[in-house]
């Protein structure tokens, strides 16, 4: 499978936002490629359906069947298994495994999203980081760029290089208008990483196509 996972310091750091940014960079490059985000949680909507709010989104960028992006679908706000275990459901690593295996497209670049930060439950007893090291593929860290945000990416890079996982680029995210501390130049002090700025509301840089391969 050829394809990239996505993973982050924290959640709520924009992966699903750079993730669509990504998408509309290789649509417009006709450059095939396919979504996955196996679980999402907080998806209740104000009638009490069940609304993966994050894959819709993708589901209408890549124009693919929400079937084929996302399966386990929880209401609750919280870490997907915390989110299972309240609906007296319960969701394992393998059953992710399963469903990336069965919908991922080998004619196209696929981007697989994990949950919340590279440590955050997302099965019984397993973390984003165990979902990376069974797929196996390159790993883009996305960061919110905000105070704090240099000791959060170091400890995570850290992690990622004691498992062996390749580190593609490092997306560093500007989640407001204004970024009133910009950590780009002194982040890139302590990495040789390429880091991307991902400013407010902006495509992102063209550059990144090569860092894909």
């Amino acid at each position: 499978m050829r394809g990239l996972l996505v993973t982050g310091t924290d959640t709520d750091v924009g992966k699903t936002w750079f993730m669509l940014k990504l998408g509309e960079l290789l649509k417009s490059n006709k450059i095939k490629f396919h979504f996955l985000k196996p679980v999402e949680s907080g998806c209740e909507s104000p009638n009490n359906q069940i609304v993966p709010n994050d894959a819709l989104q993708y589901s209408k960028l890549e124009n693919a069947p929400l079937e084929k992006i996302c399966k386990y679908m929880f209401k609750a706000y919280a870490s997907p298994p915390r989110a299972a275990k309240m609906e007296n459901k319960s969701i394992e690593l393998e059953d992710i495994l399963n469903f990336i295996k069965i919908n991922s497209d080998n004619d196209a670049f696929n981007i697989i999203e994990g949950c919340g930060g590279f440590f955050s439950p997302i099965a019984n007893n397993k973390l984003t980081s165990d979902l990376a090291l069974e797929i196996g593929l390159p790993v883009v860290l996305v960061v919110k760029n905000t105070l704090g945000c240099i000791n959060h990416s170091l400890l995570t890079i850290t992690a990622m290089n004691s498992l062996g996982l390749n580190i593609k680029f490092i997306i560093l995210n500007d989640i407001s208008k204004k970024t009133p501390l910009d950590n780009y130049d002194e982040l890139s002090n302590f990495t040789n990483i390429p880091i991307f700025r991902m400013s407010y509301n902006k495509e992102l840089n063209k550059d990144i196509l090569a860092h894909l391969n």
